[in-house]
């Protein structure tokens, strides 16, 4: 039966689909950028950490604005200020300029992530809500993959309009900026969005008399503790390789920028696909738990695949697999959080739960600079797939059980 979103929805789609874009382009070449501008590894790792860091810090207080002033009003806000950081980021050259904008963009993408997942409860119903939360991750895959075969290309078209060297610092700045300004034409649907159509106000909370317990008596379910602590597996594993991903094929296999653009596209268009099959691997095998941690268990091997081949191929191979394969899980396991969540409070548990995600990303994103520059990628290899593991025992451990007695209450 063909899903009928409401128009609420639709616009979210929509912007979801222009925000990724800018995404895109900013995934692939952040990293080189920065590079080529001169910064070493190290500080590479100290700016990539201050994004998740900001996030931690105001992922609870966050949580509670957007519960506060509604979640359509925090995906537009929170969009806003996180692409104007990223536009600064890569437009100052100061250090603590750089830094700065980087706590900037840190708060507005986190406020946009936690309002993300309650607002697309209140827009479905049961007939429609996973085929949305994955249609959610697929439109930003497949602006993914979109922007990365354009931006591939761009960069070396760049330089030869300006007369500037290959890979220049300049050229990679000039494409990243480009796709930050097609990137912001997401926030015309945001804007779009009538509060009237969802009945957004009805859910928003009124302030607490005291915070901290409310926070507190949050954190002391079980749930939470244990949403908390996967995202956390799962953000340190991620933030250790997957951001360097690129900066390790340019290194290890000397790929050029349009190849990267290329891997990295069709990367994205094998995830919306399959991303676009999690409900139906779901259905089929009748648990959302078994599809996620079969999924993840496969894209370990693929991982390693990824790390050791000396062959450039295979480890492509790897990358594709490795990446679909994980990703597939997410929109799944997103829409069981929220499902487990307590009603009215789906905003501030995303802030507990992104809060786990970005203690993992700080400290990963940090440490992998350091290693990578004194020991190479191989450690990190194993690290990250070493902590993949460990998060999907754990979450078999807890949510498997939880599944089954909530299937056996309904039947």
């Amino acid at each position: 039966m063909k899903p009928d979103f409401s128009k609420p929805a639709k616009l979210f789609l929509i912007a979801t689909l222009l925000y990724g874009v800018a995404f895109s382009f900013w995934e692939l070449f952040f990293n080189l950028y920065f590079l080529a501008s001169g910064f070493d590894k190290d500080y590479l790792g100290l700016i990539k950490a201050i994004a998740p860091l900001s996030s931690l810090l105001l992922g609870l207080p966050l949580g509670k604005v957007a519960d506060r002033i509604g979640h359509k009003n925090a995906l537009f806000f929170g969009l806003s200020v996180g692409l104007l950081g990223m536009l600064l980021q890569v437009t100052f050259s100061s250090p603590t300029l750089i830094i700065l904008m980087g706590v900037v963009q840190g708060a507005g993408l986190m406020l946009y992530r936690i309002s993300a997942s309650p607002f697309i409860m209140k827009v479905s119903n049961e007939n429609n809500r996973t085929m949305l939360f994955s249609l959610n991750f697929s439109l930003t895959t497949f602006a993914g993959m979109v922007g990365n075969l354009v931006a591939g290309q761009l960069p070396g078209l760049t330089s030869s309009l300006l007369n500037t060297p290959a890979n220049s610092a300049l050229s990679y700045q000039l494409v990243i900026i480009s796709g930050i300004i097609l990137g912001a034409t997401c926030l015309v649907p945001l804007f779009l969005i009538k509060k009237f159509d969802f009945e957004d106000d009805e859910d928003r909370q009124e302030a607490s008399p005291n915070p901290i317990n409310s926070i507190r008596s949050l954190f002391s379910l079980k749930i939470i503790q244990q949403l908390f602590i996967i995202n956390s597996l799962v953000g340190l594993g991620a933030a250790l390789l997957i951001p360097y991903f690129n900066v390790f094929f340019r290194e290890v296999h000397d790929m050029s920028d349009k190849s990267l653009g290329l891997l990295y596209s069709i990367s994205s268009l094998l995830v919306m696909i399959g991303s676009l099959s999690a409900p139906w691997l779901a259905r089929v095998l009748k648990s959302k738990i078994v599809a996620t941690n079969l999924t993840q268990l496969l894209s370990i091997g693929f991982l390693l695949l990824a790390g050791f081949s000396p062959l450039l191929w295979l480890a492509q191979i790897g990358f594709l697999l490795r990446t679909v394969l994980m990703q597939l899980s997410s929109p799944l396991l997103e829409n069981f959080a929220m499902e487990v969540s307590p009603p009215g409070r789906e905003g501030t548990i995303a802030g507990i739960r992104s809060m786990g995600w970005q203690i993992g990303q700080t400290i990963g994103l940090l440490v992998s600079g350091l290693v990578q520059s004194r020991f190479g990628f191989s450690p990190i290899f194993i690290i990250t797939a070493s902590l993949y593991f460990l998060s999907i025992v754990v979450a078999w451990l807890y949510f498997r059980p939880m599944e089954k007695a909530a299937a056996s209450a309904t039947a």
